[in-house]
């Protein structure tokens, strides 16, 4: 059956007021207030989170129905982040049929807001972060969690080929582009023997001050994680272009790492430089969709820093032929 504009709109009306007929039932069904809820900041997912108050406490609605197999992931990553003594929000209620959880609220503890308003302690929070990536490496792999392979990592890449430079599959330019990054990737040793919980960034970082050692770091948004290198999580945080870290923080935290994990260095930092750099585009790819699919323009402000860390790695000699494709390629360059 072929749907018009206008019916494809009513229809998805239609839906969304079903879903929060299920959201009521299931809200009466655990005695929560449905007039109580209060939407979050969405991301740039497609979950939506509602906080809410019972008997003075106060707790998240996780409404993951438009992606349910996130839900599932979510629920066994976070039991065995938990099983390593890391601090995951706890999960209250869940009903996956519907995608939908009651979990713990860590609060306005993020990473984001603390770094600006107790900058006195920004060294002792990225550092403690850091503790928990060089523990993270060093855990077992569970055999449920995915590899982060070369397909994936050139599917995002592919992000900022189509929504920045719209350049088409099968061209010269799309072509020389991939050789340039499977040349890049290959380069890269022990690419999967950690952890990665791939959106660690001061959003989704929390510090609970009420707890012990490493689970004082509390982890949200980690149902993406795949097992990766860990260099990946590291370059995540220190060029993470929601904050400004200075270059000079940068090594700094970049040298705590590398003094506190074993590490081959010079193949950790290729690996730091290459991932870091790929991230960088592929972050570019989404903003841009984000911005034209679906009118999330607020994250098209990061962009400038974003292509401002790009400039800095490719200083690095191992990217001249990627600067020179660039050159060719990309207007901005």
């Amino acid at each position: 059956m072929n749907y018009g504009t206008r019916d494809l709109k009513i229809l998805k009306t239609m839906k969304s007021i079903n879903h929060f007929k299920k959201i009521r039932i299931f809200c009466d069904k655990n005695s929560i207030n449905f007039k109580s809820l209060k939407l979050l900041k969405n991301d740039a997912s497609k979950r939506r989170y509602y906080r809410f108050t019972n008997n003075s406490k106060e707790f998240l609605l996780m409404d993951s129905s438009l992606e349910k197999d996130s839900l599932r992931k979510f629920i066994k990553i976070s039991k065995w982040l938990k099983s390593n003594h890391l601090s995951s929000p706890e999960i209250y209620i869940k009903d996956e049929k519907n995608g939908i959880l009651i979990i713990e609220d860590f609060g306005n503890t993020k990473y984001s807001i603390l770094c600006k308003k107790e900058k006195e302690k920004k060294k002792l929070y990225y550092r403690q972060a850091i503790n928990l990536l060089i523990l993270l490496s060093k855990k077992k792999k569970p055999s449920f969690i995915k590899d982060y392979d070369h397909r994936i990592l050139k599917d995002e890449l592919d992000l900022y080929i189509k929504w920045e430079l719209n350049i088409k599959k099968n061209t010269k330019a799309f072509k020389s582009w991939n050789s340039i990054w499977d040349s890049l990737l290959n380069n890269i040793s022990y690419k999967k023997t950690a952890v990665v919980l791939r959106d660690f960034h001061v959003d989704n970082i929390f510090y609970l001050r009420d707890r012990n050692k490493l689970e004082k770091i509390g982890l949200i948004d980690f149902q993406d994680s795949l097992i990766g290198h860990p260099a990946y999580d590291l370059v995540s945080l220190l060029q993470d272009v929601r904050v400004f870290l200075s270059i000079k923080e940068q090594v700094s935290f970049y040298n705590y790492y590398k003094k506190n994990a074993k590490i081959n260095q010079n193949e950790f930092k290729y690996a730091y430089l290459v991932l870091g750099t790929q991230r960088l585009f592929k972050i570019i790819g989404i903003f841009k969709k984000l911005a034209i699919k679906q009118g999330k323009i607020d994250y098209l402000r990061y962009l400038p820093r974003t292509k401002q860390l790009i400039k800095y790695n490719l200083k690095n000699p191992i990217f001249n032929e990627l600067k020179i494709w660039l050159k060719v390629n990309s207007k901005n360059e």
